[in-house]
C-alpha cells in the first residue's frame, strides 16, 4: 500500500514538475525581452537573430543560452533569494562583494602590472613633455581600506595601502602627488562610502578637496559655504546589483556653494549645453549616481564665469564626478576627459584650451586594472 502512494506521488510530482516547465517556457516564449536588468544595472541579452556563422561557429547556441539565462521570468527573483539564503546561511562574500553590518564593500582589485606600469609611464611623460604645467595624481581609497575594521575576519582581501604606496613611489616627484588617505582616515565613522554601492559619497569628495585644494593652492572650504541638499535616500548601486542584496539603500547628497558661480556644461559627445552639472532626471533610474554630469562620457567643457585665470584638464573615473562640483568655483575652465571613452588627441585639448593644471583623479580598484589611461596618452 505505502508503494502504491509512493508510485502515486511520484507520478503526481513529475507531472506538476512538467507542467511548471512547459509553463515557465511558454512564458519566456510569450513576454517580450527586457533590454536592461534594473536588479543588476546592465543590458540583457534579447533573442539573437538566426544567422548561418553563427550557427556554424557555435556562437548561436551560446548566445541562445545567455538569453534563457537573461529573460528568466523569474531571474530577479531568483537573484534575491540566492542573497537571502546566502546571508543566512552565514556566507560574507558574494562575487568578489564582502557582506558587513555597515553594508556592502567591494574588494580590493589586483593589479595589472603590464597596464600599470604602462599608465604610470604615460603620466609621467606628460609631466615630462609639459614642464611648465601644473600636474597633480589624486588616488581615492576605496572603502575596504579606509573601512578595513568592518571587514569579515575571514576577509583576504590584498592590501590596498600597500598597493597605492607602491603607485605614489612610482610617480614621478615633479607631479603633486595629492594622499587623501590620512584625511578620510580621520573621518572614517562618518558617512564616506555608500553602502551598497562602490563610490565614495559627497562628503567625502568634500574633505578629499580640501587636501587638494592645499597641494593646488586653491581656496579651501568650510561645509557652511555649502548648502546641503539630500536628493535620493533610496539608492540601490552597483554592489547591491550585484549580489542581489534588499533594503541596502543609500543617500546621495548634493553640495551647492551658497555664493552662486554662473557656468555652462557642454557635453561633447551630444553637444548639448546646460547650466549645470546636475541631472536630477538620474534620480529617476537606477544609477542614481548619474546625477553628477549624467553619468561618464567621453569628453566635458565647463566654462565658468569668475575671475580665475586657471584652466583645469580633468583626466578621471567616475569617482572625479562628485568632486567637480568643488572644483568649479577655482577655475575658468574645467576640460573633463575619461580615457574610456576618449579616442582623439589630448595634446589639441592642452592648447586649445589654454591648459594651466592636470588633475588624474581615480580610486585606486579602478586605477590598477585600467585599460585605457596609457592608451589615450599615446604612450607605448
Amino acid at each position: 500500500m505505502k508503494q502504491k502512494y509512493s508510485a502515486i506521488m511520484a507520478s503526481s510530482l513529475t507531472k506538476v514538475i512538467s507542467i511548471a516547465v512547459v509553463v515557465i517556457m511558454i512564458l519566456n516564449i510569450v513576454i517580450p525581452d527586457h533590454k536592461q536588468s534594473e536588479t543588476e544595472n546592465r543590458p540583457l541579452q534579447t533573442f539573437p537573430a538566426w544567422n548561418v556563422e553563427h550557427v556554424l561557429s557555435g556562437q548561436y547556441g551560446k548566445d541562445l543560452n545567455t538569453w534563457f539565462s537573461d529573460q528568466f521570468v523569474f531571474r530577479d527573483q531568483n537573484i534575491h533569494i540566492k542573497y537571502l539564503i546566502q546571508k543566512f546561511t552565514g556566507v560574507k562574500e558574494i562575487q568578489g562583494v564582502y557582506l558587513t553590518k555597515r553594508g556592502l564593500i567591494e574588494k580590493t582589485a589586483e593589479v595589472n602590472k603590464e597596464q600599470l606600469d604602462r599608465n604610470l609611464n604615460a603620466i609621467n611623460t606628460l609631466k615630462q613633455n609639459y614642464p611648465d604645467l601644473n600636474v597633480g595624481f589624486m588616488l581615492a581609497p576605496n572603502a575596504v581600506s579606509i573601512e578595513r575594521d568592518s571587514l569579515p575576519k575571514s576577509a583576504d582581501a590584498l592590501d590596498q595601502n600597500k598597493q597605492m604606496d607602491d603607485i605614489y613611489n612610482r610617480i614621478d616627484n615633479s607631479i603633486k602627488k595629492i594622499d587623501v588617505r590620512s584625511t578620510l582616515e580621520k573621518h572614517k565613522d562618518e558617512y564616506l562610502y555608500h553602502k551598497s554601492d562602490h563610490h565614495w559619497t559627497s562628503l567625502a569628495s568634500y574633505y578629499s578637496y580640501q587636501t587638494l585644494a592645499s597641494s593646488f593652492k586653491l581656496d579651501k572650504t568650510k561645509k557652511s559655504d555649502y548648502t546641503i541638499y539630500p536628493v535620493s535616500n533610496s539608492f540601490e548601486g552597483t554592489l547591491a546589483n550585484k549580489t542581489g542584496s534588499l533594503k541596502i539603500k543609500d543617500e546621495i547628497d548634493i553640495y551647492v556653494p551658497k555664493t552662486e558661480t554662473d557656468y555652462v556644461v557642454t557635453d561633447e559627445s551630444t553637444n548639448k549645453k546646460s547650466r549645470t552639472i546636475y541631472h536630477s532626471e538620474a534620480l529617476e533610474t537606477k544609477d542614481n549616481y548619474a546625477v553628477f554630469m549624467g553619468g561618464n562620457k567621453s569628453l566635458f567643457h565647463i566654462n565658468i564665469d569668475n575671475d580665475s585665470k586657471k584652466h583645469l584638464l580633468l583626466i578621471k573615473d567616475s569617482y572625479a564626478n562628485s568632486l567637480i562640483p568643488f572644483l568649479i568655483p577655482e577655475y575658468e575652465s574645467i576640460t573633463v576627459v575619461d580615457p574610456r571613452y576618449y579616442f582623439d588627441d589630448y595634446t589639441r585639448l592642452i592648447q586649445n584650451d589654454l591648459i594651466t593644471d592636470v588633475l588624474f583623479m581615480y580610486n585606486s580598484n579602478t586605477f590598477v586594472q585600467d585599460t585605457s589611461l596609457a592608451d589615450m596618452l599615446q604612450t607605448q
